[in-house]
């Protein structure tokens, strides 16, 4: 699903129109009223929407990863965005956390279930009993995020 003038595109669930902004000033790309407004040569608007969308992805998941490590007591040290296939976070031993960028598609419950799935390895580095209970303490339901992430996985990956 390409990033083309016109299509459709989820940004934290909600589905926005992309549409080229012909005004004469303002922001490159900006997210108003259900559209992705994007400005410049039409060219460039696949890169400027990916570019926007990466950002947001970024600074979304790193608030919410540092405010629910604070709520374990515990340090996100870095927080990267990656482009992969096979998984949607991980956690490294010296608490850097890393993410698909396309988790800024996915609903907003589903975003916070992934990122305490990661900020609760900064805890347990492992999926056992006290894994799970840490991670039902940071987001209540854990089972309809998981479920909505298999069912939607190529979905995810399908856009731009």
């Amino acid at each position: 699903m390409p990033f083309v003038e016109g299509a459709f595109v989820p940004v934290l669930g909600v589905v926005h129109r992309i549409r080229r902004d012909l005004g004469p000033a303002g922001a490159t790309v900006r997210i108003v009223d259900g559209e992705i407004r994007v400005r410049g040569d039409p060219a460039y608007l696949a890169r400027r929407v990916r570019d926007h969308l990466v950002a947001l992805a970024g600074a979304e998941i790193a608030s919410r990863a540092r405010r629910l490590a604070a709520q374990i007591g515990r340090d996100v040290a870095r927080v990267t965005l990656r482009d992969t296939r096979s998984r949607w976070g991980s956690c490294s031993a010296r608490g850097n956390l890393s993410f698909s960028w396309r988790l800024i598609f996915a609903p907003e419950p589903v975003l916070d279930y992934v990122v305490a799935h990661e900020v609760a390895h900064l805890a347990e580095m492992n999926h056992g009993p006290r894994f799970w209970r840490l991670v039902a303490s940071l987001v209540p339901d854990s089972a309809g995020p998981r479920g909505w992430l298999k069912r939607h996985r190529t979905r995810l990956l399908s856009y731009g």
